[in-house]
């Protein structure tokens, strides 16, 4: 397997040379297959948010890698499962829509749990699409099976569908993702790059901080506390030494507020003092967390709310 190469970043001020290539990617699958943690390997750093739990993608997450040979914008999408609350109807109405108007699909899958029998919601709506757009299949996690393992599942899906191309990848590892990214590259149309040389995500500031909200609360709580769980930014004030941020992370229920503040309120210093560390790694600035926990009953199921959170497709 190849090494990993670091590249140095493209200048803020820069003329695209001739035969440019830009274009958007979007990676769909199950939930866990490894989507987010694709993203963040490929861009090397972190713009999504990741944890072992399913459902942790709410919306669409863009992430901007550009080469000077070309611009990727990926889209990680949430992963497509069985909804039974109108958040889960939405983010997989989100994963659908990401299907449409884009240049490429990568459809993720976790070689241990998908080896032998391949999604069919996933692989009927791609089989309607790939027409129209390139369809690759990325089998990721390949780090946890021995290597003869793996030729006979490339195989496999060969039979299924007919994919312009199949790319064997570790994530976690950075195994091969190089070679993913070459690969892309070559299938997107010529043309000017599609954001600044120097963005790496449209997602702004309240955005990026809710998300590591969420990510330390899904890390920390178990069973269904994670899941009934969203984080609204109310305000983010700069006084120059530091940044103030208010947020308010809702619940459903009296008991679960009790577990998120834990005995004491530990549980929601663990969470806020871990967030507020990578909240100043990324922002590079320090900053002060204001972390408020409010009961807003059945917000999964009000459209407002979701609306509020920004889950919807624009």
């Amino acid at each position: 397997m190849k090494k990993e190469v670091s590249r140095p970043p493209v200048p803020e001020t820069w003329t695209p040379p001739p035969g440019f290539r830009a274009g958007i990617v979007s990676l769909v699958g199950q939930t866990n297959v490894g989507k987010s943690t694709l993203l963040n390997r490929i861009l090397g750093r972190k713009v999504a948010i990741v944890s072992p739990k399913p459902q942790t993608t709410r919306t669409r997450i863009t992430g901007v890698l550009t080469r000077p040979e070309g611009q990727i914008v990926f889209w990680d999408t949430p992963g497509i499962h069985e909804p039974h609350f109108e958040l889960n109807k939405r983010m997989v109405q989100i994963a659908y829509a990401c299907l449409r108007n884009v240049d490429l699909i990568g459809w993720v899958i976790d070689i241990e749990r998908e080896a032998y029998r391949p999604h069919e919601p996933i692989l009927n709506l791609l089989r309607e699409v790939q027409a129209e757009t390139p369809v690759f299949l990325i089998i990721n996690k390949i780090d946890r099976v021995p290597k003869q393992e793996i030729l006979p599942v490339i195989d496999r899906y060969r039979q299924w569908m007919d994919f312009r191309e199949i790319v064997p990848v570790s994530a976690l590892r950075g195994t091969n993702v190089e070679d993913l990214v070459q690969t892309i590259l070559k299938y997107l149309p010529k043309g000017p790059p599609l954001f600044p040389p120097g963005q790496w995500t449209d997602a702004d500031e309240s955005f990026l901080i809710g998300e590591l909200i969420r990510e330390k609360i899904f890390h920390y709580t178990r069973q269904e506390v994670p899941y009934c769980t969203a984080v609204h930014v109310q305000q983010v004030e700069d006084k120059g030494h530091v940044l103030v941020v208010y947020a308010d992370v809702w619940v459903e229920k009296d008991s679960q507020k009790g577990i998120l503040i834990g005995q004491g309120g530990q549980m929601l210093k663990r969470i806020g003092t871990r967030a507020r560390q990578e909240i100043e790694a990324l922002l590079g600035r320090r900053v002060y967390l204001d972390l408020q926990v409010r009961v807003r009953e059945r917000w999964r199921q009000r459209p407002s709310d979701l609306d509020l959170l920004g889950i919807r497709w624009e």
